[in-house]
């Protein structure tokens, strides 16, 4: 009788038992509120960032969230890292809009007011959430994702 010797995990992925990360929960909810919170509240003075934060901080946690927790499954959090994550998710959602708009001759003043200030506002809040995740991550509360 043979055994069987073959590998069953692909050759193209990690094997996704071995490369999981803990996740915080409390530290990653107060984090990705927390960032567009705090930035409004710092930025006060401005006045742009309070309203970026009204405006654009509902869509930063509906599309963030589920991307920065993929992320985390496989990587271990850095503010640089959720910066840059924030940053290049707003480009891939916003860019086709502003195209779009452009394309059907449509107002493409909403679309690119979103996009510059997003472009601006999104690193922003991913380097603040970041810090407050890396702030308040204990490792009594992680959990696998």
């Amino acid at each position: 009788m043979t055994e069987i010797t073959a590998r069953t995990g692909s050759p193209l992925y990690k094997d996704v038992r071995t490369s999981r990360h803990l996740v915080d929960p409390v530290a990653f909810a107060l984090a990705m509120a927390g960032g567009p919170l705090t930035t409004g509240l710092f930025g006060a003075p401005l006045l742009i960032p309070p309203f970026a934060a009204i405006f654009g901080g509902p869509l930063y946690l509906v599309i963030g969230v589920p991307v920065m927790l993929n992320y985390m499954r496989r990587h271990r959090p850095a503010p640089g890292k959720w910066a840059q994550l924030a940053f290049l998710t707003h480009l891939v959602i916003f860019t086709p809009i502003l195209l779009l708009a452009l394309a059907t001759d449509g107002n493409i003043d909403g679309p690119s007011a979103f996009l510059l200030f997003g472009s601006v506002f999104a690193p922003i809040w991913g380097a603040v959430s970041g810090l407050l995740y890396r702030r308040f991550e204990r490792d009594f509360y992680k959990q696998t994702i």
